[in-house]
């Protein structure tokens, strides 16, 4: 559950990642966000790549976590490229479905 707990957190730190970019800004939310609110959206991003990191490093160990990380990063990022030209409004929804769920799995793998 882990590794799937990785790809999703990677998901939606890349989606974050997109978001503080103009470009996708006009298409996804279709307005431009104000230059205060791009900043916490690199940072939220950059977050949930190390989150993946973790997850990726927590269910491998230290010397195959990056290698799972590159991995997820990969699967990550071609779902999202696949979805932003296609619906680039349900990115968001999708992202957030995909932080939650990914918490959801974390934990669920926290207690068993």
């Amino acid at each position: 559950m882990t590794h799937l707990a990785s790809i999703l957190f990677a998901f939606a730190g890349f989606a974050a990642l997109c978001l503080a970019m103009v470009k996708h800004q006009q298409d996804v939310l279709g307005r431009r966000l104000a230059a205060s609110r791009q900043t916490p959206l690199r940072l939220t991003g950059g977050v949930l790549l190390a989150v993946a990191y973790g997850c990726a490093s927590l269910a491998n160990g230290p010397r195959v976590g990056p290698v799972a990380w590159t991995g997820a990063l990969i699967v990550a990022a071609l779902a999202l490229t696949l979805l932003l030209p296609l619906r680039p409004r349900w990115m968001v929804r999708a992202a957030s479905g995909a932080a939650a769920t990914g918490a959801l799995l974390l934990i669920a793998s926290a207690v068993t």
